[in-house]
């Protein structure tokens, strides 16, 4: 450059910025005047590569007859060292230093007739300029010269003072954004950018000084902000691709870490949503779902096309996958960066689910798009992805449902108090108020007890509470919304198809069925990503054995260091030891966590149903419902209890109301399942127990959650009737109730009929009042009774309607599986049923809904659409009449039929045989004659009876049943008389005295001996005044 004649200008010069070559630099004899020696030699050298690196020069000839060549002149400085005129490395620093000074770098360019400028010649941003000399010098890298060796390593020096004294003198270069700058060389990619950093930050540190790492803070801070807005801009798919590498970085660097995490730490730690305004907040944002609950989806713009909803599925899922991975590469950097950062990530991650646990309130789930959690918790989005980046931290403890290191896990972590979990590494601090699997204990004088805890907890605990909870956040919460959301979308679609002529409404409700659509699919694809569903598989896996180790081991005889399981014991069942007080630290949602999970997948189309098997879920998850379903002892909230039940429902193979059928390879390995598993015998007591429990619970349940609970039952129990060894089950317990019907407490299977009863009752009686009410609406509807009315109470008739039937509908279905399990359970012991404590009730049940469906009023019920709300009366009625066959050999059957005043009379039975001939059931009509002809002729005898005792005294009628009693016994509490039968009756639902409330049981109640007495005298004595010549009683 400054001579164009140098034998060096093609190795040096800036057309190439072509490396050194060893070779080249020594081949041969070098043609230099004889006058220059060595030494004037590598000051060219140098100059030649200052020039390239830097692009200036103090040689105003510089480019004299070079025509590609721009230089800056740095005239101030080539005055003062004038009349050198090349550049030393003494002379660069204070050149460089000029450079960057330099305000009207065009003016400066030579040569001076230039119009246009080179980008990298005139670049007046300190960190471009500088990591472009960076990049220029690597072209030189290859040398193995040592002077131009030791000349790179200045230069890079004086790159690198340079850029450190710019961070830390910045008014030096006002109007300058460094971190615009550093961003722009993150944006630059490949190693060269974080190695030029890396270097920066070496140097930056270098010096120790006491304000570094305040100086070095408020240099990087911005850069984060930076880097943080654009990731605000930037959607999951389009996100740059510089920013995980870049923030992989600071996690991965021990000086910019704790700047990161500072970064991310909100100012206001009680308000949740602020973990999301930060970074690593914003890139664990970034999903399918919107970032916020006044957002619109991004995606499925067309969810009723499933070919292009398929497509964009498998994008999401992709960029999801990617973004996880990264994020679980930057965690689990920041953990292996030092107990400090460990320790800031940790508590990071637990403050952030402690300020959103508002997100999994009852109320917050069902508020649907706004709620008051939504304006201080952070998205679905967000809590699905911190899920997932913590799911791929548990994989090395549950690589399979066995897997030894997941016994490492302590089961007390959740009783540590606040005030003690600084000292035993606990950073969740908020799980001590949990509601746990059994309640605190209390001691004697009322106080609550101390629970367990260990000394100290390890990661692999911390890591498993922290996810489940984050899972109870997440996952839990999008499973329900998007159940509710299916739910929703049902109702606007059927309401869409009810008004279809009615115009005005049509065009809303279109779009809101589309919005809703297009809610369903997205909340779908966020939940069914395949890494995260499998990592979710594996570890409820994991954790359903686990549950299971801590569950059978007893209490130990003095506290414990450590109170995880460590080995693996063998199961047996049913369990005789007692429940261990570890049970009483675990929090309710690990279990449900575990429902959440089964039962979404069987509700989800796609949900990977398959993959569960092959994680090896459904094996320990049936070990897991089998001990805690049926035993409160170890599960006390009943609710949790049928929802284990809901669970059991989920893992059966195919049924009729799968949205989608498992193949038939899952479907067998289910159906094995329940015929080889080690335990599963217990599933019919286990069953039983917790359908009886749901009335027990001592809470108020409304009738329609109770249902809900229950019709899952339903389901179990008629896949199990099918299988003979479960059939055998059922036969054992009404065999054990035959032998104990008088038992101070009820036997599980007398109590579990009696509560059937009551059930088909009520569901049958509602199910007919609504067909009655639909009858009369469509009976308005077409006669035109609605056309006059205004376009608001046609549209709340018309909602009306809608609304009844889906209560008919809910009812039919429900009180359809209940008279069918009656059904098999009449053919099966009948013998229950025919005990003087239920007889009664299932002959008066029996009658009234016979007399309803065959009698003079069944028209009431005849609707248009009948499938809709799958009212199936022809059933019922053929339902209840191979009932009255079962039963009706038995006399108290037929005297309890023939007792019913409010419902029997001698044509019912008629009415039932000209139903039978028109619906098919003429198989069924010569027993049914045999039964009426065995009710009609004890009913004449009972009439006689009647009409002798009509005139009993008010002190021998039973004050519930207005009977005269014949077994008159009295309640200790309240002093009241009711007859044996009666009471027995209604402890079998309700174990207390129905005039007080007080806890009763059959062995508490006393015999009213003398009023026995006294009755049954009456008796005799009426019979006599009616018939002198009759000697019975």
């Amino acid at each position: 450059m400054s001579d164009p004649s140098n034998p060096f200008a093609g190795l040096l010069g800036v057309s190439g910025l072509k490396a050194t070559n060893e070779t080249e630099f020594n081949s041969g004899p070098m043609s230099l005047d004889a006058k220059q020696t060595q030494e004037e030699l590598q000051v060219q050298t140098i100059n030649n590569i200052v020039e390239n690196v830097f692009h200036f020069t103090i040689n105003s000839n510089a480019v004299d007859g070079q025509t590609d060549t721009q230089l800056v002149y740095l005239e101030e400085l080539s005055q003062a060292i004038s009349p050198k005129v090349h550049i030393d490395l003494e002379v660069l620093e204070q050149a460089l230093f000029e450079r960057l000074l330099l305000q009207d770098v065009e003016e400066n360019v030579l040569p001076k007739t230039t119009k246009v400028f080179k980008e990298h010649v005139t670049q007046k941003q300190v960190f471009s300029y500088l990591f472009s000399a960076v990049e220029n010098l690597q072209s030189y890298s290859q040398s193995n010269t040592q002077f131009i060796k030791d000349a790179l390593d200045k230069m890079k020096e004086l790159i690198l003072r340079n850029a450190v004294t710019a961070l830390k003198q910045p008014m030096l270069f006002e109007g300058q954004d460094f971190a615009v700058q550093l961003v722009e060389i993150l944006q630059h990619g490949g190693s060269q950018s974080f190695t030029f950093f890396n270097e920066l930050i070496q140097a930056f540190v270098a010096d120790e000084s006491d304000d570094c790492y305040t100086q070095l803070r408020d240099s990087m801070i911005p850069v984060l902000k930076k880097i943080h807005t654009d990731v605000n801009k930037s959607n999951l798919i389009n996100l740059p691709i510089y920013i995980l590498p870049s923030i992989q970085f600071f996690a991965g660097n021990s000086h910019l870490a704790p700047i990161l995490m500072e970064a991310c730490e909100p100012k206001i730690e009680t308000n949740g949503k602020l973990y999301q305004d930060s970074v690593i907040g914003a890139l664990l944002s970034l999903s399918v779902l919107p970032r916020n609950a006044t957002g619109l989806p991004e995606y499925f713009d067309n969810p009723m096309d499933q070919a292009a909803t398929s497509m964009i599925e498998n994008s999401i899922w992709n960029a999801s996958s990617h973004l996880t991975n990264n994020l679980h590469k930057i965690f689990l950097t920041l953990l292996k960066g030092g107990p400090a950062i460990k320790n800031r990530l940790l508590s990071w991650i637990g403050k952030c689910l402690k300020t959103n646990v508002a997100r999994g309130k009852l109320w917050n789930v069902q508020a649907a798009e706004m709620s008051a959690s939504t304006l201080t918790c952070v998205s679905d989005g967000f809590m699905l992805n911190l899920g997932a980046v913590l799911l791929q931290l548990c994989q090395p403890f549950c690589s399979n449902a066995d897997d030894p290191k997941s016994l490492k896990i302590d089961p007390t972590y959740g009783a540590v108090l606040p005030e003690e979990c600084a000292a035993k590494s606990v950073h969740l601090d908020c799980l001590h108020s949990e509601t746990c699997l059994l309640p605190t204990r209390e001691a004697d004088d009322g106080q609550t007890m101390k629970r367990p805890t260990a000394d100290t907890y390890s990661f692999v605990t911390e890591c498993f509470f922290m996810t489940q909870k984050c899972i109870d956040l997440g996952v839990r919460v999008c499973a329900e919304k998007l159940w509710r959301c299916g739910q929703e979308l049902g109702r606007a679609q059927r309401t869409l198809a009810d008004v279809a002529g009615a115009h005005h409404m049509i065009e809303p409700l279109r779009q809101r069925t589309h919005f809703l659509m297009t809610k369903f699919v997205s909340l779908r694809c966020a939940l069914l990503e395949n890494e995260m569903l499998t990592n979710l598989h594996r570890l409820q896996a994991t954790t359903c054995t686990w549950l299971v180790q801590v569950a059978v081991r007893a209490d130990p005889d003095a506290p414990l260091a450590s109170y995880a399981p460590t080995t693996m014991v063998e199961m047996h069942m049913p369990i005789t030891t007692p429940p261990p007080d570890t049970l009483r630290c675990i929090p309710e949602f690990v279990l449900e966590n575990i429902v959440v999970l089964i039962t979404m997948a069987r509700r989800t189309v796609g949900a990977i149903t398959e993959e569960a098997d092959i994680a090896g879920l459904l094996q320990p998850a049936l070990t897991l419902v089998l001990t805690f379903m049926g035993d409160s002892s170890r599960t006390y909230n009943p609710h949790l209890r049928a929802r284990l039940a809901e669970c059991l429902e989920a893992m059966l193979p195919n049924h009729p109301d799968d949205q989608q059928p498992l193949s038939n390879i899952a479907s067998f390995y289910r159906e094995q399942l329940f015929k080889n598993h080690p335990h599963r015998l217990q599933l019919v007591p286990c069953l039983l127990d917790v359908f009886v429990g749901i009335e027990m619970t001592g809470q108020s349940v409304q009738f329609e959650q109770k249902f809900n609970y229950r019709r899952p039952m339903y389901l179990v129990m008629d896949f199990l009737w099918g299988i003979e060894e479960h059939r055998d089950a059922f036969t054992r317990l009404a065999k054990e109730a035959e032998s104990n019907m008088e038992a101070v407490h009820p036997p599980i299977f007398l109590r579990f009929v009696n509560l059937l009863m009551n059930d088909a009752i009520f569901l049958l009686d509602e199910a007919l009042g609504n067909m009655a009410q639909i009858r009369t609406l469509q009976t308005a509807q077409e006669s035109g009774a609605w056309a006059n009315l205004p376009a608001h109470e046609r549209e709340q008739n018309l909602g009306n309607l809608s609304h009844v039937g889906m209560l008919a509908r809910f009812d039919n279905i429900l009180g359809r599986d209940t008279v069918r399990a009656l059904v098999r359970l009449t053919a099966h012991a009948p013998y229950v049923f025919c005990h003087p404590t239920l007889v009664d009730r299932i002959a008066s049940m029996l009658n009234y809904f016979l007399l309803h469906l065959v009698g003079p009023n069944k028209k009431n019920f005849k609707v248009k659409d009948m499938k809709e709300y799958e009212f199936d009366p022809a059933m019922t009625v053929l339902d209840i009449c191979h009932m009255y066959v079962e039963l009706g050999s038995n006399q108290r059957f037929c005297v309890a039929v023939s007792d019913d005043g409010r419902s029997y009379s001698p044509q019912l039975f008629t009415l039932a045989e000209a139903v039978l001939v028109r619906i098919g059931g003429g198989g069924l009509i010569t027993s049914l004659q045999e039964v009426a002809a065995r009710v009609a002729t004890l009913a004449e005898q009972r009439q006689r009876d009647e009409e002798i005792l009509a005139n009993a005294p008010e002190e021998f009628l039973d004050p519930i049943m207005s009977t005269l009693m014949q077994d008159p016994v009295v309640l200790p509490s309240s002093r009241t008389t009711v007859d044996r039968t009666t009471i027995a009756r209604h402890l079998l639902s309700d174990q207390s005295d129905p005039f007080n409330r007080s806890p009763l049981s059959m062995d508490q109640v006393k015999s009213n001996t003398e009023l026995k007495d006294r009755i049954h005298a009456w008796i005799a004595e009426q019979k006599r005044k009616m018939d002198p010549n009759r000697a019975d009683v």
